[in-house]
């Protein structure tokens, strides 16, 4: 049991170290843009799944907003509300569920 605890608390403590790392290093280049950007954004296509009868499924393009550029930040982790981009490169094509 002691030997579980002892790993716990060391992964605990690996992630809180590299949040805040990551936070740290996140601010100084939003302060200091020579060191490189913090924050990006990607370009998608908004397409809609709306559900439909018998469990079907019809996808479309929104007609209102048929394209936007979603903003992301340069980190492992979310920061000032914008998910990293990595995580919305592997997630820009997901359809929106209505």
């Amino acid at each position: 049991m002691d030997l579980l605890r002892r790993a716990l608390v060391a992964a605990l403590t690996i992630v809180a170290l590299a949040y805040a790392l990551d936070f740290s290093w996140y601010h100084l280049r939003l302060s200091f843009p020579s060191l490189g950007s913090a924050a990006s954004s990607m370009h998608r296509t908004r397409i809609i799944a709306i559900p439909g009868k018998n469990n079907r499924v019809e996808y479309e393009i929104d007609s209102l907003r048929p394209e936007e550029d979603v903003p992301c930040s340069r980190t492992l982790f979310p920061h000032s509300g914008h998910v990293p981009c990595w995580y919305l490169a592997r997630h820009l094509n997901d359809p929106i569920q209505m």
